[in-house]
């Protein structure tokens, strides 16, 4: 009987993701609450309610909806909430099994109609749904600190305006479409591509983004690697001049390599890009899965790209830290929202 209530207490004083990794490591499916709004007064409120918005210990219940969800007062801030607000969960009504379930979809690299049927949901929830995962990893990945010897390179992606545009409000076509997708006519680095600058650690944790239409420069490779790659370490690219501002800026170790050579000893230790290229070759490949990208998305399918690579070998383990993190995120995104972003990245 000691034993069960060390259990329970070690339980008790697990974090809201630890919960999460929990659930998911003694069930290969979550079915342990009936709802998403129950799971959440059960896990993210596991030390007490708190309010959302000022972070306030004094909060009361405060009735229910007409669909039976408890809503919570804070005394503080005299606002109200619910425990799905402020979460990629918000003003949804399926339950955290189905969010799961899909999730597990996105793992294993459904389509959307794979996803939908497996899921039973439409395929726009199901469009919605990927983009409120994605926008939240996107988020989290800003804390990305990349050490030891970095290796940085950029790599270029045609501009896509996929989607159905007919009926939008906000977008208007720039050029002809594309009859073939794939045609570009400009050669070489023209406004055509994308820019997007990559980094790669030796330990493997990888960082990309959409940087700038054309030609990489150097406040675009600042813009991006600034805060992510740490002060001191080293860094390894081609002869791309872009680097040098971020290198003493940042007092980096920059070695520069020519592209034809494979890597370079520098006091016995081998230097060279050839980590960061085989990552241009696996994200080109994932996003080639797609039948083209939009570039309004283009952002989201790296980050989703670098997950799956990171944590290809204990996917279980990697579900149940995924699926806290998402739940605890502190994230609001609507499906409105989505279609509206802009078109072509902010910086261009």
């Amino acid at each position: 009987m000691s034993e069960l209530k060390d259990v329970i207490n070690s339980y008790n004083s697990l974090s809201f993701s630890d919960r999460i990794v929990f659930y998911t490591t003694i069930s290969n499916d979550i079915q342990l609450t009936a709802d998403t709004q129950t799971f959440l007064i059960e896990t993210r409120f596991d030390g007490g309610p708190s309010c959302i918005h000022c972070k306030g210990k004094h909060v009361v219940k405060n009735g229910k909806r007409k669909d039976g969800v408890q809503r919570f007062l804070c005394r503080d801030c005299r606002r109200s909430f619910i425990p799905s607000s402020d979460s990629i969960t918000s003003r949804t009504r399926k339950p955290i099994s189905v969010w799961a379930a899909y999730l597990k979809c996105m793992i294993e690299q459904m389509t959307l109609k794979q996803a939908s049927e497996e899921c039973h949901i439409s395929m726009s929830t199901a469009f919605t749904w990927r983009h409120k995962i994605l926008d939240t990893l996107s988020e989290l990945t800003e804390k990305t600190y990349l050490t030891g010897v970095v290796e940085a390179d950029e790599t270029f992606f045609n501009v896509s305006f996929k989607g159905n545009h007919k009926r939008s409000r906000d977008f208007s076509m720039t050029r002809k479409a594309h009859k073939r997708g794939n045609d570009v006519h400009a050669k070489g680095l023209s406004s055509e591509k994308v820019c997007v600058p990559c980094a790669v650690s030796d330990s493997g944790i990888s960082y990309a983004k959409p940087g700038k239409l054309g030609k990489i420069s150097s406040d675009c490779v600042k813009n991006i690697f600034d805060k992510i790659i740490a002060p001191h370490t080293t860094l390894c690219t081609d002869k791309e001049r872009a680097y040098l501002d971020l290198a003493g800026q940042n007092e980096l170790d920059l070695i520069q390599t020519d592209t034809d050579c494979r890597t370079i000893l520098i006091n016995g230790k081998s230097y060279g890009i050839q980590r960061i290229n085989a990552y241009h070759s696996r994200l080109k490949l994932f996003i080639r899965g797609f039948h083209g990208v939009s570039t309004k998305h283009l952002g989201n399918y790296i980050v989703w790209n670098d997950l799956l690579s990171q944590n290809h070998r204990d996917r279980d383990t990697f579900f149940g830290q995924l699926l806290g993190q998402l739940l605890c995120a502190r994230i609001t995104r609507f499906g409105y929202d989505i279609p509206r972003r802009p078109s072509l990245p902010v910086a261009a």
